[in-house]
């Protein structure tokens, strides 16, 4: 490193310089008290951070550890070339074969994916043998040439022009569409009132008003609103995620021919809760941890974060969570940055669990499905909970001192790297199964403690005579505001109020359930949309000491700032969740 500035090296062989560094010392400073370090990068010998052009973010796709390589791979290198024009050749003469066969026949979802998707391996294949530079270096002059003028107006003028602007567009476009039966302009307004009013209470609880990097904010709004307006709005968008939500519940569903032979037809196929949720979570614990081995996972978590790095102005550890937690879920997560744990700063271990609150995981996506919510709606309320965790968690904790991980995005490899895919589908299962347990443990659990409590409620409700008096009764009111600024029917906000109560003390499993079971053709169409939005997160009490507990044994000197910090994160979690049931609200 001491001849960096004598030798003209590389971008990459410099990016990945910097992660090495990153990756060494938090490992072996492990053992160091994190509250001298976190969010001293210096203190650590790091090399000294600032806020550097989007160029010198560290992407190192080659993060497994080395190990020789086979014959069979010797060979595949020798003449990549080759394989790579292979694939090129046979992917586009499957192409022109399907489209001349499908295409006579209409419009059709699939061949707009498949044209996706040969779309993509082709420029992966090109941008190996042409730098990306040819397209990044244009762009970062143009944005540069743009920039330049605008960056000489002071910064608060800047900061309030640009949250301007993102208000008119986000106004402009609600009220510029159609007006339909179920989606009036005053439900509209009522969804942007409660929208306005959430960042309003989220900015007057901040820890530091003064600290809000108000480009993090204002950035994620907009693009929450415009994954929003794509899905809501645009054809190839509702196409896109309608694809997506079949796709994952046909490819989920294939769980049930496992149960099926372990449990039998019968069993396989009474709809009974957990025979049809639980082996869907350790199904899809096992594809991640293929994909996880095969580095599908982390490559497609490393370009999504550094697309959001660059843009949020985050670290890339709350990048990399931020994006992995909708495929994850809460604590799986934060396994991802596990050696920079430790020394994290306080707002991005704020972030890192807002992040698991704000959203849920693929493991129990087919669950829900299952139960009869709209896939669609959960897909999209996912990818809009990226975005919005980080602007909504950057609010309420304000970055204040300098992250290890300001200008680096790095997923560190598996401490156990699997044998072989068998080995690692095998490992995926068994976290599954841990997860299945935990999940029993605490649902056993919570019901049996709310019924009891419910029964205590009755039970005094009836010397004064109010029937059925319960926890989701009481606390049901105190969320009949919140439902009417997220848009709700004035009819409903009492019914749906009481389904958030519900979702708070127990868990989003149990609201679910009562929204398609208990209320079904009670509450309108765009309520019921609505609230899945509203509903599509961890973010209850018994995911508070789940949370607590993961992030405690990964980083235990840090336990008690992670309790202290839990309420508010699973606070900032269902203001996540709101907000999103908003501007679907505006948008549907």
């Amino acid at each position: 490193m001491s001849h960096e500035n004598e030798l003209p090296i590389s971008r990459t062989e410099t990016a990945n310089s910097k992660n090495n560094e990153v990756s060494m010392a938090a490992r072996s400073h492990a053992d160091l008290n994190p509250e001298s370090v976190k969010g001293m990068s210096t203190a650590i010998d790091m090399p000294t951070v600032s806020n550097e052009k989007v160029d010198d973010i560290c992407v190192d796709d080659d993060d497994e550890v080395d190990k020789k390589p086979g014959y069979i791979q010797k060979f595949y290198r020798r003449y990549i070339m080759f394989f790579h024009l292979a694939y090129f050749l046979i992917f586009t003469g499957f192409l022109a074969a399907a489209y001349a066969l499908q295409v006579p026949k209409g419009y059709n979802q699939e061949n707009l994916i498949l044209g996706l998707i040969y779309a993509f391996v082709v420029l992966k294949i090109i941008f190996n043998y042409i730098p990306t530079t040819i397209i990044t270096k244009p762009w970062m002059y143009c944005v540069r040439a743009v920039g330049k003028p605008i960056m000489k107006i002071p910064k608060t003028y800047r900061t309030i022009a640009y949250g301007f602007l993102v208000l008119c567009v986000i106004v402009a476009t609600v009220f510029g569409l159609p007006e339909k039966p179920e989606s009036t302009r005053l439900q509209r307004l009522v969804a942007l009132f409660g929208m306005v009013v959430f960042l309003a209470i989220l900015y007057i609880t901040s820890r530091n008003r003064r600290a809000i990097n108000w480009n993090t904010v204002f950035s994620g709004m907009l693009l929450q609103f415009i994954l929003a307006l794509f899905v809501f709005r645009c054809t190839v968008g509702h196409d896109i995620f309608q694809w997506a939500s079949t796709f994952a519940q046909g490819y989920l569903e294939k769980a049930s021919n496992g149960t099926s032979f372990v449990f039998g037809e019968t069993v396989a196929n009474s709809g009974i809760f957990a025979v049809s949720v639980f082996p869907t979570i350790i199904f899809f614990a096992a594809t991640v941890q293929v994909l996880y081995y095969i580095n599908a996972l982390q490559w497609l978590l490393k370009k999504c974060a550094v697309f959001f790095m660059s843009i949020l102005q985050v670290s890339g550890a709350e990048s990399i969570v931020a994006v992995a937690s909708p495929f994850l879920g809460q604590g799986e997560n934060a396994l991802l940055i596990k050696p920079f744990l430790p020394y994290l700063t306080c707002s991005e271990m704020h972030q890192v669990m807002c992040s698991g609150f704000a959203t849920i995981s693929g493991s129990v996506l087919y669950g829900y499905i299952a139960m009869g919510v709209s896939g669609e709606a959960l897909l999209t309320s996912c990818i809009m909970s990226i975005p919005c965790s980080l602007a909504v968690s950057k609010m309420r904790m304000p970055e204040v001192d300098e992250p290890l991980t300001a200008n680096t995005i790095s997923v560190p490899p598996n401490d156990d790297r699997p044998s072989n895919i068998l080995h690692a589908a095998g490992i995926g299962a068994t976290t599954g199964i841990n997860i299945v347990l935990l999940m029993i443990a605490n649902l056993i659990s919570l019901l049996a403690l709310l019924y009891a409590v419910n029964a205590g409620l009755t039970w005094i409700g009836n010397f004064i005579t109010i029937e059925n008096l319960t926890l989701q009764l009481i606390t049901g009111y105190i969320f009949v505001p919140v439902a009417w600024l997220i848009g709700i029917e004035n009819k409903d906000v009492v019914t749906v109020g009481q389904i958030m109560a519900t979702k708070i003390w127990a868990n989003e499993f149990v609201a679910y359930q009562a929204l398609i079971t208990t209320y079904k053709g009670i509450l309108s169409e765009r309520s019921i949309l609505i609230t899945t939005y509203a509903l599509c997160g961890f973010a209850n009490l018994g995911s508070v000491g789940m949370q607590i507990g993961i992030l405690s044994t990964l980083a235990p000197k840090r336990s008690g700032e992670i309790a202290q910090l839990a309420v508010s994160a699973m606070l900032c979690g269902a203001a996540c969740t709101f907000i999103s049931a908003a501007i679907a609200g505006m948008l549907s």
